[in-house]
């Protein structure tokens, strides 16, 4: 049976390169119909703290990331690495050096790792020191921990980043001085930051959970980060059984990846469009007091005007709450540039004629467009100015879809409000 594992340092929280190696194994685990082991490597009692370990397990959790058997913790196994030390010690493979016991590298061989991505990579054995298993504290290294962790869960297949692609080298030494079996290793091209460089905090590399507050949905991100090295043809956007059921191996790309926080957004975007409206609109329920006191008709009209302009919930959210709120705040920089003196006739008619109008979609265009007609000017220079005005910024479906989402009472209300404005700012 295919095992695999995610083994994360609780010293920090869960970034997209984390993210990244965990959904790969848990993908490929799945797609085998295999297990996903999950170990927190706190052999660091300094640095490791139980607010990161939660912080890892919550990401894990919104991901839908879900782990089989029991979560492993090496802090509680201390006694097994001692054991196996004096085994190896025992055995003449390792001996004790300034209080920390180290491993004795055979110095006549060289290591070959065999691995999915990168091929056959070979590590002279010149390169491999005799280094240090368990420290003078009595804690064990990453090095010896891992590999008996991984032997003793049963592991078939190693994900891990290609930064650790060398040590996998001294891990092959351990493996063949316990005689345990040479697992599979899939080492994974490092992601980078727009301009090549690692990953960073200003790239995007920050607690996963910071993308779920940006109102970013979970399957959406898990797709994002699928194709940030792995590939399946063209096809761009994947539910996450899609996911598991196309998930292979030999799809995986051996050149780094960008991060790309746009398209991300894009991604989000897509995933959006195609959510039930139900869903869409019990999620915006959730985030806005505003959105809960509009009716089922009115709510819904809106998720159907708006669900296509929003890269992410919070987009929608936001939208909601700028629309339907008591008070209108403009945005400066689109006030200052439409809401001018010289449209203030043209919006004057146009409150006049909406008062008129039978107030569905067909009326609302001719009352426009008679305006339009009444002054000579292009629908283009009242449309702005009539959006500032009615949602507070330019950004909204057409005019009179966006009209028809309030009533009568209340647009005409915001276009004589806007009217007042440019007069009280008028030189």
């Amino acid at each position: 049976m295919v095992k695999t594992r995610f083994a994360p340092s609780p010293s920090g929280y869960l970034h997209i390169g984390g993210v990244r190696t965990a959904l790969y194994a848990w993908l490929f685990a799945r797609n085998q119909g295999g297990k996903f082991l999950l170990r927190i490597e706190d052999t660091d009692v300094e640095r490791s703290t139980e607010e990161s370990k939660l912080s890892i397990l919550e990401g894990l959790k919104w991901l839908g990331l879900n782990h089989d058997e029991e979560i492993i913790h090496q802090s509680e196994r201390f006694e097994i690495y001692k054991e196996k030390a004096n085994e190896l010690i025992s055995e003449g493979k390792a001996y004790e050096s300034e209080g920390a016991i180290r491993f004795k590298s055979d110095p006549s061989s060289n290591v070959i790792i065999s691995d999915h991505v990168f091929g056959d990579v070979e590590v002279n054995a010149d390169e491999l020191d005799d280094f240090i298993i368990m420290r003078s504290n009595g804690a064990p290294t990453y090095h010896f921990a891992v590999v008996i962790d991984d032997y003793e869960s049963g592991i078939t297949h190693i994900m891990r980043g290609d930064d650790h692609l060398k040590n996998t080298a001294r891990h092959i030494q351990l493996m063949e001085a316990f005689n345990y079996p040479i697992p599979d290793f899939i080492h994974l091209p490092m992601i980078l930051g727009p301009d090549g460089s690692r990953l960073s905090k200003r790239h995007g590399a920050m607690n996963v959970l910071h993308y779920k507050d940006e109102g970013f949905s979970s399957e959406a991100l898990l797709n994002y980060l699928v194709r940030l090295g792995w590939s399946k043809g063209d096809k761009e956007i994947f539910s996450v059984q899609e996911m598991i059921d196309g998930f292979d191996l030999s799809g995986i790309n051996k050149s780094s990846a960008k991060f790309d926080i746009e398209k991300l957004r894009w991604v989000n975007q897509q995933h959006l469009m195609h959510t039930n409206n139900d869903q869409l609109k019990l999620m915006v329920v959730t985030e806005s007091e505003i959105a809960k006191n509009l009716n089922d008709e009115t709510l819904s009209n809106f998720i159907d005007a708006y669900k296509n302009r929003a890269n992410t919930i919070n987009d929608l959210v936001s939208s909601c709450d700028s629309l339907f709120s008591d008070v209108i705040n403009y945005d400066e920089a689109s006030a200052e540039k439409f809401l001018k003196k010289k449209i203030i006739s043209p919006l004057e008619d146009v409150a006049d004629a909406l008062k008129n109008s039978d107030w569905n979609q067909e009326s609302i265009s001719v009352a426009l467009k008679s305006v339009c007609e009444k002054h000579e000017i292009g629908f283009g220079k009242i449309g702005q100015p009539i959006r500032i005005a009615v949602t507070g910024g330019t950004q909204s479906p057409s005019i009179d879809q966006t009209l028809m989402l309030l009533d009568q009472e209340t647009v005409i209300d915001r276009i004589e409000t806007a009217i007042a404005y440019i007069k009280g700012n008028s030189k």
